[in-house]
This record gives structure tokens, sequence and C-alpha cells, in this order.
């Protein structure tokens, strides 16, 4: 297993979220929130291609998956590759001027994806009988968004995701944590990860998808991009999520205004998800998990952008003693 954080307990003296965190294990999460009909793994062999890659995750509703290959008739797992991973692949091929003559990257195979994010770059396991807070902390403070669980059956792929649904279906455990302010969180969340600004990146509407997309690509801090009108008024988000589906078919849509793209990608241009200095830790919680929001854009009442909360940053709020 690869060791990336202390196992050891949160504290001596715990808070009501802190005791409930310290009390479970990572088996306790996956029997509540990925029953056995729900632990089947969708992965792919290192031999499939980034189109295959980008089919298999539309089709699935989903943003990554494990890469295998076969050792004596087994299946080895060597990383967990996501649209992230592809979308830096497919960035450091082409450019608008070449967009038309490199259709071919989609032929690649996921090997050459492999460690192109420190996500990557090294498979995270852990143990059904490891601690909740040991996940937790991985998911906060390492860099880690999903970890392969071992030891105990079949594998099974948790995500960041899979932590909040829990901590959201056991909040009458968590006390008075969930009543912080969206602020309280974001200035938390800049504490935990040790920087002083919540900086967002944000794009104009009519730039091209592709340039959109190639921003992302370059910039190993961001994993999503704000598109705003000329007040600054944010009006969608475009994310390495938008490729999945990407096939020669398809390719020169990349070429489009990024809205025209979203909308043709989407069937329809949705708002992104926004909260705003009113909402508590519970209304973000509730509001991530049941709309499946990989992150909240924090706005002013006027539409206007003023932080951007990722999963990242709620899940390290629960390692505060507040």
């Amino acid at each position: 297993m690869t060791s990336l954080a202390s196992k050891t307990p949160l504290s001596t003296h715990l808070t009501k979220h802190q005791d409930f965190i310290s009390s479970q294990t990572v088996g306790h999460l996956i029997e509540d929130v990925k029953p056995e009909s729900q632990r089947q793994l969708v992965d792919l062999p290192l031999t499939s291609t980034m189109e295959e890659a980008f089919d298999l995750f539309l089709a699935e509703d989903i943003l990554s998956a494990p890469v295998y290959t076969i050792e004596n008739s087994q299946k080895r797992y060597l990383a967990i590759v996501s649209v992230l991973d592809l979308l830096k692949l497919l960035g450091s091929h082409i450019s608008l001027e070449t967009l038309k003559d490199n259709q071919v990257i989609l032929q690649r195979p996921l090997k050459d994806a492999i460690g192109l994010t420190e996500e990557s770059a090294k498979l995270v396991t852990v143990k059904h009988t490891d601690p909740l807070a040991y996940l937790i902390r991985l998911f906060s403070t390492h860099g880690v968004h999903r970890v392969l669980v071992q030891g105990q059956g079949s594998p099974v792929l948790l995500s960041q995701m899979d932590v909040l649904r829990y901590l959201q279906n056991n909040n009458h455990r968590l006390g008075s944590i969930l009543d912080i302010s969206t602020a309280t969180l974001v200035k938390l969340s800049l504490e935990l990860r040790q920087i002083s600004e919540n900086n967002v990146i944000s794009t104009d509407c009519r730039v091209t998808a592709l340039k959109a997309f190639l921003e992302i690509a370059n910039n190993p801090h961001i994993s999503a991009l704000a598109v705003v009108e000329n007040d600054k008024t944010l009006v969608a988000e475009i994310s390495p999520q938008d490729l999945r589906g990407l096939n020669k078919d398809r390719f020169d849509a990349l070429a489009k205004p990024v809205l025209m793209y979203i909308k043709a990608s989407r069937g329809e241009l949705y708002p992104p998800f926004t909260c705003h200095d009113r909402f508590t830790l519970s209304h973000i919680m509730a509001a991530v998990v049941l709309r499946k929001a990989p992150r909240l854009w924090w706005c002013d009442d006027e539409g206007h952008l003023k932080g951007l909360i990722t999963l990242t940053d709620i899940l390290g709020v629960f390692l505060k003693d507040v």
C-alpha cells in the first residue's frame, strides 16, 4: 500500500464530528455507500486507447478508472487514470492550428496518460480496516481524489464524493461544524493548504473550447475554469468532464466557442452549481451530494465570482477542531 498520511487518531480531545470520524473505518463507509450490488469495478486494460476511455467514461458516467495489465492470468492494477490525465495528454499534442491534423492522438494508448498528474503517478490503495480519518487525510491534504480498496473480496474504487455521501448520510452525528459559514469554510481550507487566497481562474465566454481546455491542461493548480461574461458574471463552467465521449466525429467541435461546445456536449447549457455567503457547511454538503457536483462556485448576490469550493476543501474542514 502506498503510505501517504498518518493513521494516528485525530486528537485526544475530540469534537463531535471528530469523535464520529475516529470511530469509523473504510469498511463502514463501503457498507453504507457502496453496497454489494454497486461494487462492480469499471476498469480498463493498459492497451485501451484514449478514445475508448472517453467513450467508457461517458457511458458509465464516471471520471476515472483503474488501469490494469494481465500477469499470470490475473489483473494487476497500475494506476487510476482520470479525464484530467487524458486532457493533459491531448493538450500536449494539439493546438488550434494543428487541430485537424491531430485526430490520431485519440488512438494513443492509456499507458501514455499515466503519470501526467500527481495522482496517476502512483496507485494509492487502502484497506477495509483503515481509519476513515486516514482516508480523509489522503483526500484533503495529499492530492489524492480516488483510492483502490484491496484485501477483502473484489477491489473497490472510492472517491472524495463517496466520503462526502457517507458524511452526509451521518450528518446527525457531526455536530456544530455543519453550521460554519461559506466564508469560514474557505478560510479554514486556505489554512489547511497553507495558501493566502482562494484564486479563481476564469475564461471569457467567447474563447474556443480548445483554448479553455488547454488552459486547464497547462495549469497544475486547477481542474476547471469558470466561464464569465464581460462583467465577470458566471455563466458556465468547463472541466475535463466535458471531454467525455470525444471521438473523431466530434473532434472539430473543439474549435467552437466554449459555450457552443458545452451546449452541444451536454445537450443544454445548464447553469453551474453555486453557493453564496448565507450557505452553511450543511447547505454546501447537501448541494454537492444531491447534485453530484464536483465543485461549487462561490458568488455574491449579483452572480459575480468570489471563490471556488472543491470537494478537497470540504473534506479538509473535517480534520479541523471547530
